[in-house]
């Protein structure tokens, strides 16, 4: 009876192990609490959770410059990243100068997100080149993409960042607080970023975001700054936080999942695979994947996409290269 009692504690404990073997967990680095891709990372964990038979878990770092090179080495599972800023990771330049990051590659296109510098609601600064001369955040040493977006935005008035007075902060979050409290006069705010809401609640009488110039050279310079990024138009409602002009001409860019080579292809497919047929579920998890669009997912990069993502767009008919 003993070695029968024995035998059945080891054939449990083996099941067990083999159990923790199978639920594999996948780690998605995102940038700090607050940010637009925290709450991505943590609504998309939640529902692959429950969808998969995996766990992924979201790991927040200071900025995407931090956790795409430990992708690359893969010590991550998943990550996001815009457009742009995937290219220069890529490639190994602007951001990441001498430093590229060949391991890389894309699962595809989350979302696209809108961005602006946002000043107070009763501030005098009426359009971007009124920024001339004006505090602004700068640096950006843990989410460097944002001095991008600085300089995309900027030159649409003809400026650069070295135009105005340069206040350093990490990352965008930081500087969004310091709009708040009054150290700066512009920051940049993506779309209904939480952080962005926080501080519209906290202002006096909140902020508003100002309209680009929508010029054809315009649109050029934007995406000079920053590859695939272009110049939309967007009107006022009550689901657009900030919009008060119409039009407000902002800065659109793909948000991208990024995983490594080292991903097996069968995990990138059921992901995009879980993401399409769980659409829904992410929109409920967090607001801004109600924009998520499957048919949008495999736009062109410089970056190139996952063989386990390339196949499941083969089978969606939306894999065109």
């Amino acid at each position: 009876m003993k070695k029968i009692t024995t035998l059945s504690a080891i054939v449990t404990l083996g099941l067990t192990l083999c159990g923790q073997l199978q639920a594999e967990t996948l780690t998605v680095g995102t940038n700090p609490q607050g940010s637009l891709f925290y709450s991505m990372g943590t609504a998309l964990s939640k529902v692959m959770v429950k969808e998969t038979d995996k766990q992924y878990r979201v790991s927040p770092y200071a900025g995407s410059s931090t956790y795409i090179p430990m992708i690359n080495a893969g010590r991550l599972a998943f990550g996001f990243a815009n457009g742009g800023e995937a290219a220069f990771a890529h490639q190994g330049i602007k951001n990441f100068d001498q430093r590229p990051n060949g391991n890389l590659r894309l699962v595809g296109v989350a979302i696209s997100t809108q961005t602006s510098f946002a000043v107070a609601t009763d501030s005098e600064i009426k359009s971007i080149a009124d920024l001339k001369g004006k505090r602004l955040g700068s640096g950006y040493n843990s989410g460097r993409t944002f001095h991008y977006y600085s300089n995309a935005a900027l030159s649409t008035s003809g400026m650069s960042i070295d135009d105005v007075k340069k206040v350093p902060v990490p990352n965008f979050v930081k500087a969004i607080g310091a709009l708040a409290e009054g150290r700066i006069d512009a920051a940049l705010v993506p779309m209904n970023v939480g952080v962005g809401k926080k501080a519209m609640a906290t202002m006096d009488n909140g902020w508003r975001y100002l309209s680009l110039d929508n010029s054809e050279q315009a649109q050029q310079l934007v995406n000079e700054n920053l590859p695939s990024a272009r110049i939309v138009s967007v009107s006022p409602s009550d689901n657009k936080t900030g919009v008060k002009e119409d039009p407000t001409h902002m800065i659109e860019v793909d948000f991208y999942v990024i995983t490594g080579a080292h991903i097996s292809d069968d995990t990138v497919y059921e992901l995009v695979k879980s993401m399409v047929a769980h659409k829904e579920s992410l929109g409920k998890a967090f607001g801004a994947f109600k924009r998520f669009d499957p048919k949008k997912m495999a736009q062109s990069n410089p970056v190139p996409f996952h063989p386990g993502a390339i196949r499941a767009y083969k089978e969606m008919g939306i894999w065109s290269s």
